[in-house]
């Protein structure tokens, strides 16, 4: 522990760069929006499902975008990028105070969903990627905890705010913050750091490469020949399955509550329980990936997650919701600094932008899919417990692939030096 707090005491500038913007990233969450839904079902007058749809064809089309605009990280200074994702979160924040019609909030959820969501996260995690090698693990965790923080003080804001603001003056209100308090302040955290020089030095380096071989411009597709790595198909089913299954529950649980007892009420309390179980393991994981290594404790990350799923089966009752939601939270405590830290050992850093963006986006796929996937399950009458079960197995099943990570020169990669 006295390591922990020697280490945050003196890299602190950085790490408060790191949660700022996983904090932030909540901008566009879906938890965010969700406090936001009536308002955009009564001023638009829609329904759930045609919202519902509007929202996912935004995640969608963020998600296929990401790794265009993910992978630049890797080729400008972090001060530059980290200062244009808050801009964005900016302008679209205005763009949602100011959306009249259906293609407007499109665009604003688009935008919000593509640097809130991905690139706010992306940044902090590929930059704590690049400066920390040995202390990386702890550098992650702390980045990540601006998650919950977010998770329990935005929605009491948001709700304390709209009692007496109308919600475009709140969005109007989010977008002068970013714009003139959160902006300058991710480029004054950053400024004098070297990881700015390394980046451009190394982005120079790319840039003269390219000119020598006679390709002036990047390739937007260019980032799909991670795909022909043959390990993706080994860590790719544990990296993606728990996003899918918590993003879908989660959305769901306030439907299929009731037939374990659980109320709204109960549900809204047991969060409590999830946010400090989120932050106790993120804060664990960081010194177990510096002296493990991230790539043999990633077969065993989804263990919370199936334990979770096996308490409202075995274990029903109204107080079943508590242990169910704490032991998720240890769950999503525990991926982000372990995959972020995974991609590292995989493919170095030099290249870590565009890797970790093209995960990045297929995890948005999968979020986007959830819903559709398991309320149908729900509307074609499957029991609650089956489409737990379908997500246990699954779960069993990327847990045993994922055991190939644990072979010797599995993190040896010949990636950095082909690109």
């Amino acid at each position: 522990m006295k390591n922990y707090l020697d280490f945050i005491f003196r890299e602190r500038r950085i790490l408060v760069f790191g949660a700022s913007l996983t904090f932030f990233s909540s901008f566009g969450q879906t938890f965010l929006f969700s406090l936001f839904v009536p308002f955009f079902l009564e001023e638009f007058s829609l329904t759930n499902g045609t919202f519902g749809s509007l929202y996912s064809l935004a995640t969608l089309t963020s998600a296929a975008v990401l790794p265009m605009v993910g992978l630049w990280i890797d080729r400008i200074p972090v001060k530059h990028y980290s200062t244009a994702v808050a801009l964005t979160l900016a302008l679209a924040s205005l763009l949602m105070a100011n959306s009249w019609g259906l293609a407007t909030l499109f665009l604003a959820i688009f935008f919000l969903r593509l640097a809130g969501q991905g690139l706010s996260g992306h940044t902090a995690d590929t930059t704590m990627a690049k400066v920390y090698d040995r202390e990386r693990g702890k550098a992650l965790s702390i980045s990540s905890l601006g998650y919950p923080i977010a998770e329990g003080v935005m929605p009491l804001l948001v709700a304390a705010l709209t009692t007496f603001m109308y919600w475009r003056n709140l969005w109007l209100l989010f977008a002068f913050t970013l714009a003139l308090f959160v902006a300058p302040a991710y480029f004054r955290l950053i400024r004098k750091h070297p990881v700015n020089e390394e980046v451009a030095r190394k982005g120079a380096q790319h840039r003269e490469a390219r000119k020598a071989s006679g390709r002036r411009w990047v390739n937007p597709f260019e980032y799909l020949s991670l795909l022909k790595d043959r390990r993706l198909l080994v860590v790719l089913p544990a990296a993606l399955v728990p996003p899918f299954w918590v993003t879908g529950f989660f959305l769901y649980q306030v439907s299929f509550g009731p037939e374990y007892g659980w109320r709204p009420t109960t549900i809204a309390t047991a969060f409590i329980g999830f946010a400090i179980s989120r932050v106790i393991s993120a804060i664990a994981i960081g010194p177990l990936i510096d002296r493990f290594s991230a790539r043999r404790l990633f077969p065993f990350y989804l263990l919370p997650l199936m334990a979770s799923f096996l308490v409202p089966i075995f274990i029903p009752g109204a107080w079943s919701v508590y242990p169910y939601l704490f032991l998720m939270g240890l769950l999503m405590g525990l991926a982000n600094p372990l995959k972020s830290a995974l991609w590292a050992e995989m493919y170095g850093v030099d290249n870590i932008g565009q890797v970790r963006s093209v995960f990045a986006s297929l995890m948005v796929f999968g979020t986007a899919l959830s819903p559709f996937i398991i309320g149908f399950l729900l509307d074609s009458r499957f029991s609650v417990d089956l489409i737990f079960g379908m997500a246990i197995v699954s779960c069993v099943l990327a847990m045993i692939v994922s055991f190939q990570t644990m072979k010797h020169g599995f993190c040896q990669s010949d990636y950095e030096t082909t690109h």
